[in-house]
Protein backbone atom coordinates (compact mmCIF):
# COMPACT_ATOMS: atom_id res chain seq x y z
CA UNK A 1 0.00 0.00 0.00
CA UNK A 2 2.57 2.45 0.82
CA UNK A 3 4.18 1.71 -2.40
CA UNK A 4 1.65 2.53 -4.37
CA UNK A 5 0.91 5.33 -2.31
CA UNK A 6 4.74 6.78 -2.98
CA UNK A 7 4.62 5.99 -7.02
CA UNK A 8 1.10 7.90 -6.92
CA UNK A 9 2.75 11.31 -5.24
CA UNK A 10 5.69 10.93 -7.44
CA UNK A 11 3.16 10.65 -10.86
CA UNK A 12 1.32 13.46 -9.71
CA UNK A 13 4.90 15.60 -8.63
CA UNK A 14 5.95 14.77 -12.18
CA UNK A 15 3.01 15.88 -14.27
CA UNK A 16 2.87 19.07 -12.02
CA UNK A 17 6.73 19.60 -13.58
CA UNK A 18 5.75 18.99 -17.07
CA UNK A 19 2.61 21.73 -17.03
CA UNK A 20 5.02 24.17 -15.77
CA UNK A 21 7.65 23.87 -18.03
CA UNK A 22 4.83 23.68 -20.99
CA UNK A 23 3.49 26.88 -19.08
CA UNK A 24 7.13 28.88 -18.98
CA UNK A 25 7.80 29.30 -22.94
CA UNK A 26 4.23 30.64 -23.83
CA UNK A 27 0.92 31.79 -22.84
CA UNK A 28 -2.08 29.36 -22.90
CA UNK A 29 -5.61 31.25 -24.50
CA UNK A 30 -9.30 28.79 -24.14
CA UNK A 31 -10.22 28.85 -27.39
CA UNK A 32 -14.74 28.60 -26.68
CA UNK A 33 -16.86 29.19 -29.83
CA UNK A 34 -17.87 32.34 -30.37
CA UNK A 35 -21.39 31.13 -29.80
CA UNK A 36 -20.36 31.09 -25.84
CA UNK A 37 -19.88 34.90 -25.76
CA UNK A 38 -16.32 34.91 -25.53
CA UNK A 39 -15.81 36.79 -28.48
CA UNK A 40 -17.05 40.32 -30.41
CA UNK A 41 -16.44 38.86 -33.70
CA UNK A 42 -19.23 38.29 -36.12
CA UNK A 43 -19.15 34.78 -38.16
CA UNK A 44 -19.04 35.44 -41.76
CA UNK A 45 -21.83 34.56 -43.84
CA UNK A 46 -20.32 33.42 -46.78
CA UNK A 47 -18.90 29.85 -47.39
CA UNK A 48 -21.14 28.84 -44.17
CA UNK A 49 -20.33 24.70 -45.75
CA UNK A 50 -17.17 25.08 -46.36
CA UNK A 51 -15.64 21.74 -45.80
CA UNK A 52 -17.07 20.91 -42.62
CA UNK A 53 -16.93 17.78 -41.23
CA UNK A 54 -19.68 16.41 -39.10
CA UNK A 55 -17.60 12.99 -39.08
CA UNK A 56 -17.69 10.88 -35.70
CA UNK A 57 -14.85 10.60 -33.66
CA UNK A 58 -12.75 13.16 -31.38
CA UNK A 59 -10.96 15.69 -33.11
CA UNK A 60 -7.44 15.98 -33.80
CA UNK A 61 -5.67 18.24 -30.99
CA UNK A 62 -3.53 20.70 -32.98
CA UNK A 63 -1.35 22.80 -30.35
CA UNK A 64 -0.78 26.38 -32.38
CA UNK A 65 1.77 29.05 -31.54
CA UNK A 66 0.66 32.24 -31.91
CA UNK A 67 1.61 35.66 -31.52
CA UNK A 68 -0.05 38.99 -30.13
CA UNK A 69 -0.46 40.28 -33.33
CA UNK A 70 -1.98 40.26 -36.89
CA UNK A 71 -0.46 37.01 -38.15
CA UNK A 72 -2.19 34.99 -35.95
CA UNK A 73 -5.84 36.11 -36.09
CA UNK A 74 -6.69 33.37 -38.40
CA UNK A 75 -6.34 30.96 -35.82
CA UNK A 76 -7.78 32.51 -32.81
CA UNK A 77 -11.09 33.88 -35.43
CA UNK A 78 -11.03 29.76 -36.71
CA UNK A 79 -11.32 28.73 -33.23
CA UNK A 80 -14.00 31.16 -31.92
CA UNK A 81 -16.23 30.42 -34.48
CA UNK A 82 -15.91 26.80 -33.69
CA UNK A 83 -14.70 25.77 -37.51
CA UNK A 84 -12.07 23.65 -35.97
CA UNK A 85 -14.24 21.27 -33.95
CA UNK A 86 -16.65 21.61 -36.92
CA UNK A 87 -13.94 19.75 -39.44
CA UNK A 88 -12.37 17.27 -37.45
CA UNK A 89 -9.36 18.83 -35.26
CA UNK A 90 -9.34 21.29 -32.28
CA UNK A 91 -7.26 24.45 -32.42
CA UNK A 92 -5.27 25.18 -28.54
CA UNK A 93 -3.44 28.60 -28.87
CA UNK A 94 -0.35 29.63 -26.79
CA UNK A 95 0.87 32.80 -27.54
CA UNK A 96 4.51 34.29 -27.99
CA UNK A 97 6.01 37.74 -28.08
CA UNK A 98 8.35 36.67 -31.20
CA UNK A 99 9.73 34.05 -33.20
CA UNK A 100 12.29 33.53 -31.05
CA UNK A 101 11.40 32.26 -28.41
CA UNK A 102 8.54 29.95 -30.39
CA UNK A 103 11.91 28.77 -32.15
CA UNK A 104 12.94 27.75 -28.43
CA UNK A 105 9.79 26.15 -27.93
CA UNK A 106 9.47 24.14 -31.19
CA UNK A 107 12.70 22.53 -30.27
CA UNK A 108 11.27 21.27 -27.16
CA UNK A 109 8.05 19.66 -28.88
CA UNK A 110 5.65 22.01 -27.54
CA UNK A 111 3.90 23.04 -30.36
CA UNK A 112 2.44 21.72 -33.39
CA UNK A 113 1.90 24.44 -35.88
CA UNK A 114 2.80 28.36 -35.72
CA UNK A 115 1.94 31.17 -37.34
CA UNK A 116 5.52 33.01 -37.85
CA UNK A 117 7.14 35.88 -39.67
CA UNK A 118 10.85 35.81 -40.48
CA UNK A 119 11.70 33.29 -37.71
CA UNK A 120 10.34 30.94 -39.73
CA UNK A 121 13.50 30.15 -41.88
CA UNK A 122 15.32 29.15 -38.52
CA UNK A 123 12.29 26.56 -38.06
CA UNK A 124 12.35 25.05 -41.30
CA UNK A 125 16.78 25.11 -41.01
CA UNK A 126 17.35 24.53 -37.31
CA UNK A 127 14.29 22.39 -36.32
CA UNK A 128 12.96 20.85 -39.21
CA UNK A 129 9.88 22.02 -39.52
CA UNK A 130 7.12 22.56 -42.87
CA UNK A 131 6.73 25.58 -44.47
CA UNK A 132 3.25 24.82 -45.37
CA UNK A 133 1.56 28.62 -46.67
CA UNK A 134 2.40 32.09 -46.38
CA UNK A 135 -0.98 33.67 -45.58
CA UNK A 136 -0.36 37.29 -44.89
CA UNK A 137 1.01 40.18 -46.80
CA UNK A 138 2.43 42.04 -43.42
CA UNK A 139 4.86 44.64 -45.65
CA UNK A 140 2.50 47.11 -43.97
CA UNK A 141 3.98 49.17 -40.95
CA UNK A 142 7.22 47.82 -40.75
CA UNK A 143 9.30 50.81 -40.66
CA UNK A 144 12.74 52.19 -38.81
CA UNK A 145 12.04 55.28 -37.60
CA UNK A 146 13.94 58.03 -36.36
CA UNK A 147 13.69 62.07 -35.39
CA UNK A 148 12.67 65.03 -37.06
CA UNK A 149 15.47 66.46 -36.45
CA UNK A 150 18.15 63.44 -37.80
CA UNK A 151 20.12 64.32 -40.43
CA UNK A 152 18.40 61.31 -42.22
CA UNK A 153 14.90 62.99 -42.07
CA UNK A 154 15.99 66.35 -44.16
CA UNK A 155 17.37 64.02 -47.27
CA UNK A 156 13.91 62.17 -48.93
CA UNK A 157 14.30 60.96 -52.62
CA UNK A 158 18.38 60.27 -52.76
CA UNK A 159 17.70 57.54 -55.12
CA UNK A 160 15.50 58.35 -57.49
CA UNK A 161 14.24 54.66 -57.95
CA UNK A 162 13.30 55.37 -53.96
CA UNK A 163 11.43 58.00 -54.10
CA UNK A 164 10.45 57.79 -50.28
CA UNK A 165 13.31 56.74 -48.80
CA UNK A 166 14.78 59.42 -46.60
CA UNK A 167 18.60 59.67 -45.90
CA UNK A 168 22.12 58.79 -48.10
CA UNK A 169 25.21 57.03 -47.03
CA UNK A 170 26.84 60.21 -45.56
CA UNK A 171 23.71 60.44 -43.51
CA UNK A 172 23.49 56.99 -42.57
CA UNK A 173 27.38 55.61 -41.74
CA UNK A 174 28.08 54.88 -38.21
CA UNK A 175 24.32 55.06 -37.54
CA UNK A 176 22.80 53.08 -34.61
CA UNK A 177 19.86 50.94 -35.38
CA UNK A 178 17.65 49.10 -33.06
CA UNK A 179 15.89 46.27 -34.28
CA UNK A 180 15.11 42.32 -33.78
CA UNK A 181 18.29 41.08 -35.38
CA UNK A 182 16.83 38.02 -37.33
CA UNK A 183 13.62 39.63 -38.18
CA UNK A 184 11.58 40.67 -40.79
CA UNK A 185 13.85 44.20 -40.14
CA UNK A 186 16.59 42.45 -40.48
CA UNK A 187 16.00 42.45 -44.44
CA UNK A 188 14.88 45.59 -44.56
CA UNK A 189 17.83 47.01 -43.66
CA UNK A 190 19.70 44.99 -45.51
CA UNK A 191 17.87 46.30 -48.37
CA UNK A 192 18.13 49.86 -46.93
CA UNK A 193 21.87 49.44 -46.87
CA UNK A 194 22.43 47.43 -50.35
CA UNK A 195 19.95 50.66 -52.45
CA UNK A 196 22.97 53.19 -50.56
CA UNK A 197 25.88 51.36 -51.21
CA UNK A 198 26.53 50.19 -47.70
CA UNK A 199 26.98 47.43 -45.88
CA UNK A 200 26.38 46.25 -41.88
CA UNK A 201 30.15 47.29 -41.04
CA UNK A 202 29.26 50.59 -41.71
CA UNK A 203 26.84 51.13 -38.79
CA UNK A 204 25.63 49.65 -35.26
CA UNK A 205 23.22 47.01 -34.81
CA UNK A 206 21.71 46.93 -30.89
CA UNK A 207 19.54 43.97 -30.93
CA UNK A 208 15.79 44.85 -29.25
CA UNK A 209 12.47 43.89 -29.97
CA UNK A 210 9.65 46.41 -30.90
CA UNK A 211 8.71 47.11 -27.05
CA UNK A 212 12.35 47.77 -25.53
CA UNK A 213 13.53 49.57 -29.08
CA UNK A 214 10.53 52.45 -28.32
CA UNK A 215 11.69 52.85 -24.48
CA UNK A 216 15.07 52.87 -25.56
CA UNK A 217 14.51 55.50 -28.28
CA UNK A 218 11.80 57.63 -26.83
CA UNK A 219 14.63 58.31 -24.09
CA UNK A 220 17.14 59.19 -26.67
CA UNK A 221 19.47 56.16 -27.18
CA UNK A 222 19.77 54.50 -30.83
CA UNK A 223 19.22 56.80 -34.34
CA UNK A 224 16.87 53.90 -36.01
CA UNK A 225 14.23 51.96 -34.33
CA UNK A 226 12.54 49.44 -35.57
CA UNK A 227 8.51 49.36 -35.41
CA UNK A 228 5.64 46.83 -36.07
CA UNK A 229 1.80 47.55 -35.66
CA UNK A 230 0.36 48.64 -33.32
CA UNK A 231 3.16 51.06 -32.16
CA UNK A 232 4.02 52.41 -36.16
CA UNK A 233 0.99 54.77 -35.55
CA UNK A 234 2.55 55.55 -31.93
CA UNK A 235 5.36 56.84 -33.40
CA UNK A 236 3.72 58.73 -36.04
CA UNK A 237 1.08 60.00 -33.58
CA UNK A 238 4.60 61.28 -31.92
CA UNK A 239 6.23 63.00 -34.74
CA UNK A 240 8.65 60.39 -35.87
CA UNK A 241 9.73 59.68 -39.55
CA UNK A 242 9.21 56.18 -41.10
CA UNK A 243 13.06 56.49 -42.95
CA UNK A 244 12.47 53.13 -44.91
CA UNK A 245 9.76 50.68 -44.87
CA UNK A 246 9.20 47.57 -46.98
CA UNK A 247 6.60 49.56 -49.18
CA UNK A 248 9.31 52.60 -49.92
CA UNK A 249 12.21 49.49 -50.37
CA UNK A 250 9.80 47.47 -52.98
CA UNK A 251 9.90 44.94 -50.83
CA UNK A 252 7.25 42.19 -50.16
CA UNK A 253 7.13 40.70 -46.96
CA UNK A 254 4.83 38.03 -46.27
CA UNK A 255 4.06 35.79 -42.59
CA UNK A 256 3.87 32.24 -42.81
CA UNK A 257 2.29 28.87 -41.32
CA UNK A 258 4.93 26.28 -40.79
CA UNK A 259 4.54 22.63 -38.66
CA UNK A 260 6.26 20.70 -36.22
CA UNK A 261 8.18 17.83 -38.28
CA UNK A 262 6.45 15.63 -35.64
CA UNK A 263 3.32 16.41 -36.37
CA UNK A 264 3.76 16.75 -40.63
CA UNK A 265 4.57 13.24 -40.40
CA UNK A 266 1.99 11.24 -39.05
CA UNK A 267 -0.17 10.22 -41.47
CA UNK A 268 -3.08 10.56 -39.23
CA UNK A 269 -2.57 14.45 -39.10
CA UNK A 270 -2.37 15.22 -42.74
CA UNK A 271 -5.74 15.76 -43.49
CA UNK A 272 -6.86 17.91 -40.16
CA UNK A 273 -3.88 19.84 -41.75
CA UNK A 274 -5.88 19.97 -44.47
CA UNK A 275 -8.99 20.92 -43.52
CA UNK A 276 -7.35 23.50 -41.28
CA UNK A 277 -5.75 25.24 -44.40
CA UNK A 278 -9.45 25.36 -46.45
CA UNK A 279 -10.75 26.96 -42.66
CA UNK A 280 -7.64 29.65 -43.33
CA UNK A 281 -9.26 30.30 -46.86
CA UNK A 282 -12.31 31.02 -45.88
CA UNK A 283 -10.97 33.17 -42.95
CA UNK A 284 -9.13 35.33 -45.75
CA UNK A 285 -12.52 35.15 -47.43
CA UNK A 286 -14.20 36.56 -44.33
CA UNK A 287 -11.78 39.21 -43.89
CA UNK A 288 -12.62 40.16 -47.34
CA UNK A 289 -15.25 42.32 -45.29
CA UNK A 290 -12.89 45.11 -43.22
CA UNK A 291 -16.00 45.21 -40.98
CA UNK A 292 -15.64 41.48 -39.91
CA UNK A 293 -11.69 41.98 -39.79
CA UNK A 294 -11.84 45.12 -37.91
CA UNK A 295 -14.02 43.53 -35.23
CA UNK A 296 -11.80 40.07 -35.07
CA UNK A 297 -8.92 42.03 -34.79
CA UNK A 298 -9.98 44.44 -32.31
CA UNK A 299 -11.18 41.12 -30.11
CA UNK A 300 -7.68 39.37 -30.62
CA UNK A 301 -5.74 42.36 -29.28
CA UNK A 302 -8.38 42.44 -26.17
CA UNK A 303 -7.96 38.44 -25.40
CA UNK A 304 -3.83 39.71 -25.53
CA UNK A 305 -4.24 42.48 -22.96
CA UNK A 306 -4.48 45.41 -25.02
CA UNK A 307 -7.46 47.84 -25.10
CA UNK A 308 -7.87 49.50 -28.66
CA UNK A 309 -10.05 52.06 -30.45
CA UNK A 310 -11.33 50.74 -33.32
CA UNK A 311 -10.63 53.92 -35.10
CA UNK A 312 -7.41 54.13 -34.30
CA UNK A 313 -6.00 50.89 -35.40
CA UNK A 314 -8.61 50.76 -38.89
CA UNK A 315 -5.78 51.73 -41.22
CA UNK A 316 -3.19 49.38 -39.50
CA UNK A 317 -5.57 46.45 -40.16
CA UNK A 318 -6.72 46.98 -43.34
CA UNK A 319 -2.88 47.65 -45.07
CA UNK A 320 -2.15 43.93 -44.24
CA UNK A 321 -4.62 41.61 -46.27
CA UNK A 322 -4.50 37.89 -45.54
CA UNK A 323 -3.88 35.79 -48.75
CA UNK A 324 -7.22 34.90 -50.77
CA UNK A 325 -7.57 31.71 -53.45
CA UNK A 326 -6.78 34.26 -56.26
CA UNK A 327 -3.85 35.24 -55.16
CA UNK A 328 -2.61 31.52 -54.78
CA UNK A 329 -3.27 30.81 -58.48
CA UNK A 330 -1.92 33.88 -59.89
CA UNK A 331 1.15 34.16 -58.49
CA UNK A 332 4.30 32.46 -56.43
CA UNK A 333 3.25 33.06 -52.28
CA UNK A 334 6.24 31.26 -51.37
CA UNK A 335 8.34 34.03 -52.94
CA UNK A 336 8.35 35.97 -50.04
CA UNK A 337 9.92 33.09 -48.08
CA UNK A 338 13.03 31.75 -50.01
CA UNK A 339 13.89 35.70 -50.00
CA UNK A 340 14.34 35.68 -46.55
CA UNK A 341 16.22 32.10 -46.51
CA UNK A 342 18.54 32.81 -49.20
CA UNK A 343 19.11 36.68 -47.14
CA UNK A 344 19.82 34.34 -43.91
CA UNK A 345 22.29 32.37 -45.88
CA UNK A 346 23.72 35.46 -47.30
CA UNK A 347 24.12 37.23 -44.05
CA UNK A 348 25.66 33.55 -42.53
CA UNK A 349 22.90 33.18 -40.10
CA UNK A 350 22.66 29.90 -41.94
CA UNK A 351 24.42 27.71 -44.09
CA UNK A 352 24.14 26.66 -47.80
CA UNK A 353 23.06 23.22 -46.64
CA UNK A 354 20.31 24.88 -44.39
CA UNK A 355 18.79 27.07 -46.90
CA UNK A 356 18.51 23.59 -49.21
CA UNK A 357 17.15 22.29 -46.27
CA UNK A 358 14.80 25.24 -45.98
CA UNK A 359 13.58 25.10 -49.73
CA UNK A 360 12.83 21.50 -49.57
CA UNK A 361 11.27 21.89 -46.75
CA UNK A 362 8.41 24.55 -48.60
CA UNK A 363 5.75 21.81 -49.37
CA UNK A 364 2.42 23.37 -51.15
CA UNK A 365 1.01 20.12 -51.39
CA UNK A 366 -1.64 20.28 -48.44
CA UNK A 367 -2.48 24.08 -49.63
CA UNK A 368 -3.06 22.69 -53.00
CA UNK A 369 -5.15 19.98 -51.51
CA UNK A 370 -6.81 22.42 -49.53
CA UNK A 371 -7.68 24.96 -52.44
CA UNK A 372 -9.18 22.11 -54.37
CA UNK A 373 -11.34 21.13 -51.51
CA UNK A 374 -12.06 24.78 -50.94
CA UNK A 375 -13.29 25.42 -54.66
CA UNK A 376 -15.50 22.47 -54.82
CA UNK A 377 -17.91 23.81 -51.91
Amino acid sequence: MKKRLSLLIILCLLTACISGCAGGNGTSLSSAPASEGTSNAQPAQQNEVASENTSIGEPVKIRVAAMPQQLSLPMYYISQQGWDVKNGFKLELSTFQSGAPMNEALGADLWDIATIGAAGVLSCSVYDAVHIMSHEDSSAGIDFMVRPDSPVAQIKGYLPEYPDMYGDPDTIKGAVFMFPIGSGHHLLLTEYLNAMGLSESDISMVNMNHAEGYQAFVSGQGDFSATAYPTTDNYIKEGYISAVNMSSANCPYYDNVVVNRKFYDKPENQDALVALLTQMLRCADAFQDDQVLLDAMVDWYKVNGQEVNPDDVRNQVLERPFLTVADYTSSDTTASFKRMAEFFASTEQISQEDLERVFNNIRPELLEKALEAYNSK
